[in-house]
C-alpha cells in the first residue's frame, strides 16, 4: 500500500516539474478557414475586413482571448485606440496570462504615450515567460520608442 502513495506522489511531483504553457491553448483556432483569412488579411494589411470576419467569430467564442486580441490589435493598426484598449482590456480580463495581448498591449500604451505602463507589461511577461519572443518583440519596440 505504501510503494501505491509513494508511485502516486513521485508522478504528482512529476508532473509539477514540468514546463506548461501559460494559459489555455488557442492554437485550435488555427484550423478554422475564416481565422486563417482574418489573419492573412492582418499580414496583408488589410485590416477592416479583417475585424469583420473575427467578429463573426467572436459571436460563437466570447471568451476568446486570441480573437479579442487580433481585434485589438487590427483597431490599434487602424488608429483606434479607444476600441483597441476596450479589445486589449476584454483579452486580458479572461486571461491576464496571454502573452500576445500582454506584448500587443504594450505596444498600444507605446503608442499612446504611457511607457510606464508598457514597461510593466515588460515585467508582466518577463515573470510569465522569461526573454520569450513577446518580452523580446515589446522590449525592442520600448528600446525603439526610447531612441535606444
Amino acid at each position: 500500500m505504501r510503494s501505491g502513495f509513494a508511485g502516486s506522489l513521485l508522478a504528482l511531483l512529476l508532473s509539477l516539474g514540468t514546463a506548461q504553457a501559460v494559459g489555455p491553448d488557442w492554437t485550435y483556432l488555427d484550423e478554422d478557414p475564416d481565422y486563417r483569412q482574418a489573419r492573412r488579411w492582418i499580414e496583408e494589411k488589410n485590416y477592416q475586413p479583417a475585424i469583420d470576419k473575427l467578429m463573426i467569430l467572436l459571436k460563437s467564442q466570447p471568451d476568446s482571448p486570441a480573437l479579442l486580441n487580433w481585434i485589438a490589435f487590427a483597431h490599434r493598426k487602424l488608429k483606434n485606440y479607444p476600441v483597441s484598449k476596450q479589445f486589449y482590456d476584454a483579452a486580458l480580463l479572461r486571461d491576464p496570462t496571454y502573452l500576445p495581448a500582454l506584448e500587443y498591449q504594450g505596444e498600444w500604451f507605446i503608442e499612446t504615450g504611457d511607457m510606464a505602463s508598457a514597461k510593466a507589461n515588460l515585467e508582466k511577461l518577463a515573470k510569465l515567460c522569461g526573454r520569450c519572443h513577446e518580452w523580446q518583440d515589446l522590449d525592442e519596440a520600448i528600446r525603439k520608442a526610447e531612441g535606444r
